[in-house]
């Protein structure tokens, strides 16, 4: 895979925003809550970054990226430092938004070469993936 570079001309520098598309997967999960008479069940519709991959080929030698929908990656530049003879690192913090358009991720501060940031900041990092449509119910 070449070098992938930031889509836009955005300087990376202290206070900079960039947000990229991103795949998204819809999950389901149980979430059980105990009252005074006993646990009650219900299935949780959620979203989670990323891909599925599934098998392509006669013989599944192949796959596939396919996702459920396409949401955002934000990344905040919270500084730049360049520490002696060492690489520029990139501080920032990193932050989700699903396609329904709800913001989630936690607030950590997170470290990266400059190179590293800007691989990242340049969106999805594997092979091309498939949007599938979403079955509806009838």
């Amino acid at each position: 895979m070449g070098e992938r570079e930031i889509m836009s001309t955005q300087a990376v520098e202290a206070g900079a925003v960039f947000k990229v598309v991103y795949p998204f997967m819809r999950v389901e999960y149980e979430k059980t809550e105990w009252d005074g008479e006993g646990a009650a069940s219900s299935t949780i519709r959620s979203w989670k970054p990323g891909c599925e991959y599934v098998p392509r080929g006669p013989y599944g030698e192949d796959s596939e990226g396919v996702c459920d929908g396409e949401g955002w990656m934000v990344l905040t530049v919270v500084a730049v430092f360049k520490p002696g003879k060492y690489p520029a690192r990139v501080f920032f913090t990193r932050q989700w938004v699903d396609p329904e358009g709800r913001t989630f991720g936690k607030n950590n501060l997170r470290i990266m070469t400059l190179p590293a940031f800007k691989r990242r900041a340049a969106g999805w990092f594997a092979e091309p993936y498939t949007l599938q449509q979403e079955e509806q119910p009838s």
